[in-house]
C-alpha cells in the first residue's frame, strides 16, 4: 500500500523539480540498525530510526539537531543506545539530492530486564552519515540513508549503524 502511495506521488513531472533547500527542515525515518560493543564477539541486529530538523544556512549547507536510535528486544530483555546530537548536513551540490552529516552529542545506552529492573550510561557520541533526497513533491523526499553512530561511556564504547528511508520536508 505504501508503495503504491509513493509511486503514484512519484510522477515524472515531479522528479524532475530541482531540489530547493531553504528556510525550515525535518527529516523522520525508521529502518535497520546493527549494534557493537568494544568487546563483543558479533552485533545485534534491531529497529533503528531518526528524527532530526534544522534550518538552511545556504542551498549546499543545514544546521540542525538530531536523534537517533536503536532497539532490540529478545526474551523480556531490552537493550537500546541514542544519540542526540547537533547536526551539520552538507550537500556538494547545490541542486542534487546526495548529502553527508555529521554531528557530536549525547548517547546515552538503555538495558532492561523484565522483573528485574533496568541500567543505563551516559555518554558523548559522534554521527558520520550519508543520504540521497528523491524529490516526490515539491518540497518532500524520500530520503535513503545510512548512518553510524559511536558512543564514548565511561570505560568502554559502543557504536550502531542504522540503515533505512525517512521523509524529509524542506
Amino acid at each position: 500500500m505504501l508503495s503504491l502511495a509513493i509511486a503514484a506521488l512519484a510522477t515524472p513531472a515531479m522528479a524532475q523539480q530541482p531540489q530547493e533547500r531553504k528556510g525550515f527542515w525535518f527529516n523522520v525515518g525508521l529502518g535497520a540498525g546493527s549494534l557493537g560493543c568494544d568487546d563483543c564477539d558479533s552485533r545485534a541486529n534491531g529497529l533503528s530510526g531518526q528524527l532530526s530538523l534544522g534550518g538552511t544556512l545556504t542551498p549546499r549547507l543545514l544546521l540542525g539537531a538530531g536523534t537517533n536510535g536503536w532497539t532490540k528486544s529478545e526474551d523480556g530483555v531490552t537493550l537500546s543506545m541514542g544519540s542526540l546530537a547537533a547536526l551539520v548536513r552538507f550537500y556538494p551540490s547545490a541542486t542534487g539530492g546526495f548529502y553527508l552529516t555529521g554531528g557530536l552529542g549525547v548517547a546515552t545506552l538503555d538495558l532492561g530486564v523484565s522483573g528485574y529492573g533496568s541500567a543505563s550510561d551516559t555518554g558523548v557520541s559522534a554521527l558520520l552519515g550519508v543520504g540521497y533526497d528523491i524529490r516526490v513533491g515539491r518540497n518532500v523526499s524520500l530520503t535513503p540513508f545510512w548512518n553510524g553512530i559511536g558512543g564514548s561511556f565511561d570505560g568502554y564504547g559502543a557504536n550502531f549503524g542504522q540503515i533505512g528511508v525517512s521523509l524529509t520536508v524542506h
